[in-house]
């Protein structure tokens, strides 16, 4: 019996596609190709990454825009006349949850725009991330409070815990 051979460069998938070849690299990788390659990417010479105090000061920030655009939806409230509780509380619960993902996933929020820096992905930093990964972000964030920002300080990438769960990175923009 004859052995065939494959070759595998040209090799076609089951619908006659073309089957691109895949290298790896032992430096994006590692010792293990299965590892996540995420922790090897390493932004910190390609872009000026914040310090947890200028993320700490845009957080404060956000916060005191969340509150003051509740208090405008409340004012706004009072002057229309009777509105139920329930909406009041909806209102907030709404703008606290929508805030931060839809401006990071759009352009930046206050608090960003303020201390000049933004949220990218993570892999390739000249895009922002998907409205899906920010609410992940922001779930994470509010979950483990100031307890996310403390791998800052020990990865290349200064990336919090809620960074590493949603794959973004915060970057001060190139002009």
């Amino acid at each position: 019996m004859k052995e065939k051979k494959v070759d595998f460069y040209n090799e076609k998938d089951i619908l006659g596609q073309d089957k691109s070849v895949v290298f790896i690299s032992a430096d994006s990788e590692g010792d293990n190709p299965d590892k996540n390659s995420d922790y090897k990417l390493d932004h910190s010479n390609e872009y000026e990454l914040p310090t947890i105090k200028t993320r700490y000061f845009s957080l404060l920030i956000d916060v005191i825009a969340i509150l003051l655009i509740s208090l405008g939806a409340s004012t706004l409230f009072e002057k229309i006349g009777e509105v139920p509780d329930y909406v009041r509380g909806l209102t907030f619960l709404i703008v606290v949850i929508l805030y931060e993902p839809i401006l990071i996933s759009t352009w930046c929020t206050f608090g960003q725009l303020i201390t000049n820096i933004r949220v990218r992905n993570l892999k390739n930093p000249e895009i922002k991330i998907w409205f899906i990964y920010a609410n992940i972000r922001l779930i994470v964030k509010s979950l483990l409070g100031w307890l996310s920002f403390l791998t800052i300080t020990f990865n290349n990438n200064r990336r919090a815990i809620h960074d590493f769960a949603s794959g973004s990175i915060v970057v001060v923009p190139k002009d």
